[in-house]
């Protein structure tokens, strides 16, 4: 058995996340409401491709966060089916939407109850830190994808420049967070994504704009369009200064198309 599994099962298998979202700033929610945005294009360019209505999974998909951001801009209209997977009793029964297509299973992503080649794409959002087995992850994705499907997997960046500047706060901050089993930089992403023979890997990071927690609330005082604005700024000006050191991470992995 792998030797991860019983601190997962005893420390992640029942997780609920009610406390880190009471510690969300409103700059904070706004990164978040930005990824989904990010995400969602990155599916909605590969899923533009295919025929017929393409299914995604969405492993480790937690109280149905992004389920309902779909469903929020979708409207009456499902153009693609969703079947979100968690591992977390307590998460499933405190589901931000109540169903959206395929609805919601009790599952890991080590052990994705499903057949092989069924999805166009599967999404790992802010979980791949929380699994017990992080190349198996990758493999299940690998195996349930169909030709030319994308994997996308988001994660907080382990060798952000914020982090190299203060390793003593991040080793002491990495130390408390028992909900983590890894903690992941690009080249380790990477790495997962071609041990598991994805055919094409892309990575880059964003989110360089990183204040103290008080900082981070007065800047909600300014408004999302200004922050929205600021956001984008230093992303920009980041990418280019400090490339692969942002605060966070979105690899994209395809398998190869017929």
């Amino acid at each position: 058995m792998n030797p991860n599994y019983q601190k997962w099962k005893s420390l992640q298998s029942h997780w609920d996340d009610d406390d880190f979202l009471k510690s969300l700033t409103p700059l904070m929610k706004l990164r978040y409401r930005q990824l989904d945005e990010k995400v969602k294009a990155i599916l909605q360019e590969n899923f533009s491709k295919v025929s017929g209505t393409p299914l995604l999974v969405d492993a480790g998909a937690g109280r149905g966060e992004f389920a309902l951001f779909l469903k929020k801009s979708w409207g009456a209209s499902e153009p693609w089916k969703y079947l979100g997977l968690e591992p977390s009793p307590e998460q499933l029964k405190q589901r931000d939407i109540p169903t959206l297509g395929l609805g919601f299973v009790h599952a890991t992503a080590e052990a994705m109850p499903l057949q092989d080649m069924v999805a166009q794409g599967v999404l790992m959002k802010e979980a791949l830190d929380h699994c017990y087995d992080p190349s198996l992850v990758f493999n299940e994705a690998k195996r349930l994808l169909k030709p030319g499907g994308v994997l996308v997997v988001t994660i907080t960046n382990d060798k952000s420049y914020f982090k190299r500047l203060l390793p003593g706060i991040n080793n002491a901050h990495k130390a408390k967070q028992t909900d983590h089993l890894f903690f992941f930089g690009p080249d380790d992403l990477r790495k997962l994504a071609r041990e598991a023979s994805f055919d094409r890997v892309s990575v880059e990071t964003y989110n360089y704009l990183k204040f103290p927690q008080f900082l981070e609330i007065a800047l909600g005082w300014l408004g999302e369009p200004l922050n929205r604005g600021l956001l984008s700024l230093t992303d920009a000006i980041g990418k280019v200064l400090l490339p692969g050191m942002g605060g966070g991470i979105i690899l994209k992995a395809y398998t190869k198309k017929n």
